[in-house]
């Protein structure tokens, strides 16, 4: 499973960034290796439209579930075409974050 966060920065350490849109990365946890990635987000400067094309970007990395802290209305709408699921509501260091996701799912 592909788990991606919304963050300030490219390091585990770095705190959760709440926007999925205009976050200036993703750091991707791939739980069947353990490895981690980060992504830019190449959408965060759309003058339009960050949402849909952060998710675009997500999906194209195979990404099931993302979590932020909030996921606006055009990107909520992809969640359901997609397969993604969304958990929001976070905040904290990336990686904090994460092992608390895989905690409670069992993973």
């Amino acid at each position: 499973m592909k788990i991606a966060v919304s963050s300030s920065g490219s390091d585990p350490d770095s705190e959760m960034d709440e926007r999925l849109g205009r976050c200036p990365y993703f750091m991707i946890l791939d739980t069947s290796t353990g490895k981690m990635e980060a992504i830019v987000n190449t959408a965060a400067e759309s003058s339009s439209g960050a949402g849909t094309r952060a998710m675009q970007l997500l999906v194209d990395r195979g990404v099931e579930v993302i979590i932020s802290g909030r996921i606006g209305p055009h990107a909520s709408a992809m969640l359901g075409d997609s397969g993604m699921e969304s958990v929001t509501g976070r905040s904290g260091k990336v990686g904090k974050v994460l092992e608390d996701f895989r905690r409670e799912r069992g993973l």
